[in-house]
């Protein structure tokens, strides 16, 4: 289908863009210009379906000192929403009429009185709509227990959204009353009280609260529509890691975020995510990789993870690259700030489970982040140890004895695969010198099937890893102590970390 080409774009990317510039007059010309063609629509008794200011395009700014108006122009709504899964049409809650997302065929004109409404909130409020924040149930939670966005805090402008998003479909007014009543909105003072600032904004009965909705500083939904797939940076057995710009002002600005999303969508995949997705949501630390927010592209099927990207990728092929470059100190300075985050991980009862140089991701030269969470798991209150029960792949030479006999997984066992991401940062995470080939050459077998069996004989044994070539005896001892057999002999994240600092401090000070 070929359309017009209509200079300015959607509505709400423009409100984005120049809030603060946009006068409360331009909105309500803009806002009145929806409405007639909305009523244009009632009159023929055609219902549009998808009334909301993305699918309002600006045809002309206008110019307020030339006293020359705004122009809009109400775009083609695309799919019906009577053909629409059910997660699409809970995705557009709340500019869908809630009658709509209960019975998609029951789409007739007073949704398009709902979805104004919403709308008109949402030019008033610059674009932003914090209900659009909330995960799919709890937006489905918004409507059956008949909320209400926050009302305007001018009177007039709040009792029309209010009117609009009647609950009842038939006690909502005609698109002609509405041109009336948006007529009338004429106040000595309406400059100032309609503007919705985002720290005004907080919806009722505990759906969001000042302090949880910080929606210019951390927005935590992602919109599909704004996310543009740059390259792909890694891919697993369960998914892939993309860098994408999320660019909501469409002029290439945006920055650059890291978006993981699952190879499969089955239940447990959906579910491990979402576990996933909460632990790093809940983390806060230098040296852990920063949670930005997620996006529902198909409801929970669609579900993506959005991460900070850095830029250096993972420490494993950055080791790879730099090694010349890369001096024992600096590879302490990595250690250390491992050990931190792991620190504040056991802090938190938080097991990673699958600590290792691929999993940690390079800042900067002089600064590193613990990433990947795909593993991890929250220690009941009343255990220090968490057993796995769900079969699945597993990171096998980087694993504790007690992981791999009795799939018990701690701090303790995390302390094991330190102890193996320290050897992997003094062989500068060579291929050949890897812990799998190390241990593999130690079984002398290739049969994949016994490997565990033959990895525990070897570690009851005390067959360890071999002290990497030209690594500080210190160093190897530390690695030693992190591979007791007994998880109670073995240091703690907060033991580890003052011995690396003093290491460091020692070769810093040879060095000088």
């Amino acid at each position: 289908m070929v359309q017009e080409h209509v200079r300015h774009g959607p509505l709400d990317l423009y409100l984005r863009k120049h809030h603060g510039a946009v006068t409360t007059g331009w909105k309500l010309t803009v806002a009145k210009q929806l409405a007639y063609a909305l009523n244009y629509l009632e009159d023929k008794k055609i219902p549009h379906g998808n009334v909301s200011a993305k699918k309002v395009l600006l045809a002309r700014e206008g110019d307020t000192a030339g006293g020359s108006p705004p122009f809009i122009k109400l775009n083609d709504p695309g799919v019906s929403v009577t053909v629409l899964a059910r997660d699409m049409l809970v995705e557009r809650i709340p500019w869908v009429a809630p009658e709509c997302v209960s019975d998609p065929g029951s789409l007739a004109l007073p949704a398009d009185k709902w979805g104004f409404g919403a709308t008109l909130w949402e030019i008033f409020s610059g674009g932003k709509m914090p209900l659009s924040l909330l995960e799919p149930q709890r937006k489905l939670e918004f409507y059956q227990s008949h909320q209400q966005l926050p009302a305007p805090k001018w009177p007039e402008l709040a009792t029309l959204v209010a009117q609009c998003m009647e609950y009842e479909p038939q006690r909502r007014p005609c698109f002609r009353a509405l041109i009336r009543d948006l007529n009338s909105l004429i106040t000595s003072d309406y400059e100032l009280l309609s503007d919705l600032s985002p720290t005004d904004v907080t919806l009722r009965d505990g759906f969001w609260g000042h302090d949880s909705l910080a929606m210019s500083q951390d927005p935590e939904l992602f919109q599909e529509r704004h996310l543009k797939y740059i390259s792909l940076l890694g891919k697993g057995n369960f998914g892939s890691v993309e860098l994408c710009r999320y660019d909501p002002l469409g002029d290439s600005t945006g920055e650059l975020v890291a978006v993981k999303k699952l190879q499969q969508d089955s239940a447990k995949e959906i579910r491990d995510f979402e576990r996933e997705i909460q632990i790093l949501h809940s983390l806060q630390h230098d040296f852990i990789v920063q949670y930005r927010g997620v996006c529902y592209s198909r409801g929970m099927r669609g579900l993506r993870l959005v991460m900070e990207f850095l830029p250096n990728g993972c420490l494993r092929d950055y080791l790879q690259k730099n090694q010349p470059r890369l001096e024992h100190c600096t590879l302490l300075l990595y250690a250390w700030q491992i050990c931190k985050g792991m620190e504040y991980l056991g802090a938190q009862r938080c097991v990673h489970r699958d600590l290792a140089s691929r999993n940690i991701l390079v800042e900067s030269d002089s600064h590193v982040k613990i990433g990947d969470f795909g593993l991890a798991k929250l220690l009941p209150q009343d255990k220090d140890y968490y057993v796995v029960r769900e079969p699945g792949q597993s990171p096998v030479f980087w694993y504790a004895p007690e992981s791999l006999a009795d799939n018990i997984f701690s701090c303790a066992s995390d302390t094991w695969s330190f102890g193996v991401l320290l050897y992997e940062l003094f062989t500068y995470s060579s291929k050949s010198k890897s812990p799998s080939e190390e241990f593999l050459r130690m079984m002398g077998t290739g049969k994949p099937a016994q490997i565990i069996c033959h990895l525990l004989e070897l570690l009851k044994d005390n067959r360890r890893l071999p002290a990497p070539a030209g690594c500080p005896a210190e160093v190897y001892a530390l690695m030693m102590s992190c591979w007791a057999f007994a998880p109670s002999a073995r240091p703690t994240f907060g033991q580890l970390a003052p011995k690396i600092e003093a290491l460091r401090d020692g070769r810093s000070k040879t060095r000088g």
